[in-house]
């Protein structure tokens, strides 16, 4: 059994030392490793891990193939690389992908290319110009369906004090976009501590009907669910 994991944020460079980036910290990636790992010690795990987020460490860390990343850029290119490379049965895409890049940096008037200018102090006037990443998910599951035929997509999708509606409407938008996931995992940021991770795991209905919530629970749970189905 293959299994491709992502995990952690990734970082958009402004100047030499500062970056867009979130809170994401890598782990639930870290979580679906070893719940895989516990049902079956013999599958073959590559986790695509945030250069900044919680590594894999000990027994895990020796167990797993790691890459890291930096920006939604070098993400995508990892995924490339990875799905021409070997074929996948699961991949689980968790990693939190940066809805913008940026641009260009304007200081005083003077336009730089990101990451290009040295650390910015004293500029009077200061904008960041900021470009649409693309929907990761949305290629991942493309280049998925065609060099792995049998690859099964999880996609992540978290809302931030969204009503229940909030997020199933979420959750449909991904599933109703062009080559959408084969399950979603959604959570809240206001359900999140540090003890506790409830999500829901949906699935796709067939043609026009709406994704349906097929199961409630934490993190672990619910990867041994998807597992399950697709062993």
């Amino acid at each position: 059994m293959r299994v491709l994991i992502t995990g952690g944020g990734c970082v958009e460079p402004i100047d030499d030392v500062r970056a867009i980036t979130n809170s994401s910290t890598g782990k639930t990636a870290l979580q679906i490793a070893r719940v895989i790992l516990a049902k079956n010690p013999a599958a073959a795990i590559t986790l695509l891990q945030s250069e900044r987020a919680v590594q894999p460490a000990g027994a895990l860390a020796k167990k797993i193939v790691v890459k890291n990343f930096r920006s939604c850029a070098d993400l995508k290119k990892l995924l490339q690389a990875q799905l021409c490379d070997k074929p996948y049965d699961l991949i689980f895409h968790a990693a939190a992908v940066s809805d913008y890049t940026v641009k260009s940096v304007v200081v005083d008037g003077k336009e730089f290319a990101a990451g290009k200018v040295h650390k910015i102090s004293g500029a009077a006037d200061v904008r960041i110009n900021l470009k649409l990443n693309p929907k990761l998910l949305q290629e991942l599951s493309r280049m998925a369906k065609k060099k792995n035929a049998a690859a099964r997509v999880v996609g992540f999708k978290l809302t931030s004090g969204a009503s229940g509606k909030e997020r199933k409407a979420a959750v449909q938008k991904l599933f109703s976009a062009k080559n959408p996931p084969d399950f979603v995992l959604s959570n809240d940021l206001s359900e999140i501590t540090a003890k506790s991770h409830p999500c829901v795991l949906w699935k796709s209905g067939a043609g026009s009907v709406p994704a349906t919530a097929i199961a409630r629970g934490q993190i672990k749970s619910l990867v041994r669910k998807i597992y399950d189905i697709d062993c």
